[in-house]
C-alpha cells in the first residue's frame, strides 16, 4: 500500500493545497513552501506524533485559532492487493471502516462510484482533524476515516482503529534529529525495532540490575562523603524516614528495568579497546543513526512481507557530498514507498524529473508538481532533455534559486557563475547583489530554456549577445505568450567574453601570469586586444584559462567593483530598481517587454 495524495485545509502556513505522491519522490522548493508541513501532516495522520512538536496555535492557518478553528489533513490510500473492498474487510467493513473510493493514477484524481471504474484503484481516504479547545486552552485531534466534508467533533465519525496504522507502516525521519537520534534504548525508535527483530536483549538485562545493585563501587565508603551521608541518614531517621538499620548507598541508576534501559548508552570501542560515546562521533554519523535504526525495521518488516513507508526531511544533513545519492539509493531500495524533502541538488538528482515534486506557496495557496510527467525522451527539445539528463544537479540547484538567469549558451553560464564566485568571494559580495542562480543553457537554447524554467519560476531574466544572433533570440523571446517581463542585452557585437573583457581590464596595468600569457606584448595589453584573445575558438574553451582569470580578477579590486556593479545592476533589473552602472539603455518592446541593454559592453 502507499499514499497517493495528501490534501491539506488551514494547516500551518496552507489554507488550502494538495499533492500528489509517486512511489518514491523527492520534494523540491525554497524555504517556507511547506516541505516540512508535508512531512509531520503525514507524521500526524499515520500516528507517529512524537516526532512532531506539540500543536500550538501555529498549526492553524494564521496562527490566531479559535472555537471554531479547525486545521484538516486528509490522506488517500491505494495499491491494495485487490480492488475488490471485501477483499479488505478489515479497512472496508465493520463499525469503524472506510468508504471505498476510486484512485486515478494517470489523473491524479479520486473519483466515488459505486463499483470500480476501468483503469481506477481501490482506495481509502484517512483524515486528521485539530481544533482549540479555548476553555481548556488545550488542543485537540481526531483520526478518522474520510467520508467528506464534516465536523468529527461534533458528527459521528468512523475512528482508524491503530491496527490499520501499524498495518501501513508509516515511518518519519524528522530533519530535526535530537527527538530519537541515538542507538540507544531511550529511543523508542530503536526498541521497536528491537522488539519487532525479537532481539531485547532481557536476560543479560536481568544480569545488569543485579550487579549494579550488588555494586563494589562504595561511592558512599569515600571519607568526607561518608560523614555528610551519616549525618543525613541522622536526619532521616529522626523524622522515621529510614529505618535504623539501613543507610543510603548510590547506584548508577533506578536499577528497575527502566532506569537501566535508559542509562545503557552506545559507545565505539577501537582496537585498543578506547571507548567513545557515539553521541561524541561526527555529526554525519550521529544524523545517520535515525536512518540505520529505521533501516533494521524496515528490513525486518520487508522479511515478514509487511508494508513500509518511509518519509524523511533532508536524510543528507552533516554528510558527505559523495553520500548523498547513495542514502538515496538506500531508502528507495528498503521502502514499500518513501518520500523525502532535499536542498541538496545531488540527492535531487538522483530521483527521475516525473519523482521530483516541486512546491510552491502562493499566499497560502499550495501549488505541487512533478517537473516532468512524461518520460525525458519524450521531451521534443534535445537542449531540455540535455538539461534533465546530463545537468541536472546544475539545473536543479537553478530552478530551487528565487532570481534565475538564463544565459545564451554554455560559455555564458560558466563565465556568469565565475563572475558570481568573483562577486561572493570579495568583502563587496555582501553589498547590492540577489542570490542569483544560472540555469546551465545549452548554446542556443535560451528561448526553449527560458520556457522550461518559466513553468516552475516567474523571477526569470534572459541575457543575450548583442549580435545578431542575439537579436534573433530577443525577437523570439518577446514573441513568446506570455513573454518575459524583462531582457538583458548586451552592448554592439558583445558576447560574454566581452563582458568579461570589461570585468578584467583594470588588471591590465598589473597583470597576473594567466594575463600576461594571454597578451604577452606589453604594448598590446588594452580592452581591445583583450577582447580580441578573448574570443579565440581555443581560449573560449579553456576553462582552466577563464577560471585562473577570474582569480586573478579577485585579487584586484577595480575588476571587483566591476563584477559586483554589473551583478547589483542585474539584481536591480529583477527589483525594479534604478541600476547604478553608466551605460544602460532601456527600451520597451511592442509586447511590453522591458528590453535592458548593457552598451558599455560593446565591442572596441
Amino acid at each position: 500500500m502507499r499514499i497517493a495524495q495528501v490534501t491539506f485545509f488551514d494547516f500551518r502556513g496552507l489554507k488550502s493545497g494538495q499533492i500528489t505522491l509517486p512511489l518514491h519522490g523527492v520534494l523540491l522548493g525554497g524555504n517556507n513552501v511547506g516541505k516540512t508541513g508535508v512531512v509531520e501532516s503525514i507524521a500526524l495522520v499515520f500516528g507517529r506524533e512524537r516526532v512532531t512538536t506539540q500543536l500550538s496555535d501555529w498549526d492553524f492557518f494564521g496562527g490566531l485559532p479559535q472555537p471554531d478553528s479547525r486545521f484538516t489533513i486528509v490522506c488517500t490510500v491505494t495499491d491494495f492487493s485487490t480492488n475488490n473492498p471485501t477483499d479488505h474487510s478489515n479497512w472496508f467493513s465493520g463499525e469503524s471502516s472506510a468508504q471505498p473510493v476510486w484512485w486515478h493514477e494517470d489523473k491524479g484524481e479520486l473519483t466515488f462510484e459505486p463499483d470500480c471504474p476501468v483503469g481506477a484503484s481501490l482506495a481509502a481516504q484517512v483524515a486528521l482533524c485539530g481544533r482549540y479547545d479555548e476553555e481548556n486552552c488545550e488542543f485537540e485531534t481526531k483520526r478518522y476515516f474520510y467520508h467528506g466534508p464534516g465536523n468529527p467533533f461534533t458528527d459521528s465519525c468512523d475512528v482508524v482503529p491503530f491496527r490499520r496504522l501499524e498495518e501501513l507502516g508509516v515511518f518519519i525521519i524528522p530533519g530535526n534529529r535530537q527527538w530519537d537520534r541515538l542507538m540507544s534504548f531511550g529511543s523508542s525508535s530503536f526498541l521497536k525495532a528491537l522488539r519487532q527483530s525479537d532481539a531485547i536483549p532481557g536476560e543479560e538485562i536481568e544480569k545488569l540490575k543485579l550487579e549494579l545493585r550488588n555494586s563494589k563501587s562504595g561511592v558512599e565508603n569515600s571519607s568526607g562523603f561518608k560523614a555528610v551521608l551519616t549525618s543525613a541518614e541522622a536526619e532521616l531517621r529522626s523524622f522515621l524516614m529510614l529505618k535504623t538499620d539501613s543507610t543510603l548507598v548510590y547506584r548508577t541508576t533506578s536499577l528497575d528495568t527502566f532506569g537501566v534501559l535508559q542509562n545503557l548508552l552506545p559507545h565505539v570501542k577501537d582496537a585498543q579497546g578506547v571507548l567513545l560515546p557515539l553521541s561524541r562521533q561526527g555529526a554525519g554519523m550521529v544524523s545517520l543513526q535515525s536512518f540505520l535504526v529505521v533501516l533494521a525495521i524496515a528490513q525486518k518488516r520487508k522479511k515478514a512481507g509487511k508494508n513500509f513507508i518511509l518519509v524523511a526531511e533532508e536524510p543528507e544533513l552533516h554528510l558527505h557530498p559523495s553520500l548523498h545519492k547513495r542514502l538515496a539509493n538506500r531508502i528507495r531500495a528498503v521502502s514499500s514507498q518513501s518520500l523525502i524533502t532535499t536542498h541538496s541538488p545531488l540527492v535531487a538528482a538522483a530521483y527521475k524529473p516525473s519523482e521530483s515534486i516541486l512546491m510552491r506557496n502562493k499566499e497560502g495557496n499550495l501549488i505541487a508538481e512533478p517537473l516532468r510527467k512524461e518520460a525525458v525522451k519524450d521531451i521534443k527539445s534535445n537542449a531540455i532533455r540535455k538539461l534533465y539528463l546530463q545537468k541536472r544537479e546544475a539545473f536543479y540547484e537553478a530552478i530551487l534559486g528565487g532570481a534565475v538567469l538564463i544565459p545564451e549558451g554554455e560559455f555564458d553560464y560558466e563565465w556568469l557563475r565565475l563572475l558570481q564566485k568573483v562577486v561572493e568571494s570579495s568583502d563587496e559580495g555582501s553589498t547590492g547583489s540577489l542570490p542569483l542562480s544560472v540555469v546551465p543553457t545549452q548554446d542556443g537554447a535560451v528561448v526553449d530554456t527560458y520556457s522550461e524554467v518559466a513553468r516552475f519560476n516567474s523571477s526569470l531574466l534572459p541575457i543575450v549577445d548583442g549580435d545578431p544572433e542575439g537579436k534573433i533570440y530577443l525577437n523570439k523571446l518577446c514573441a513568446l505568450t506570455p513573454p518575459p517581463k524583462d531582457v538583458v542585452r548586451l552592448g554592439d557585437n558583445a558576447g560574454i567574453e566581452l563582458l568579461a573583457a570589461w570585468v578584467l581590464e583594470p588588471s591590465l596595468s598589473n597583470p597576473g601570469t594567466a594575463l600576461k600569457s594571454l597578451l604577452p606584448t606589453p604594448t598590446k595589453r588594452n580592452l581591445k586586444e583583450l577582447q580580441r584573445a578573448l574570443v579565440v575558438e581555443t581560449n573560449k574553451k579553456d576553462r582552466e584559462l577563464r577560471e585562473t582569470l577570474a582569480s586573478e580578477a579577485l585579487d584586484n579590486s577595480m575588476c571587483v567593483s566591476r563584477a559586483t556593479e554589473f551583478l547589483s545592476d542585474i539584481s536591480a533589473i529583477f527589483t525594479q530598481s534604478p541600476v547604478k552602472g553608466a551605460g544602460w539603455k532601456q527600451s520597451i518592446s511592442p509586447g511590453g517587454v522591458r528590453i535592458h541593454v548593457a552598451s558599455h559592453i560593446r565591442k572596441e
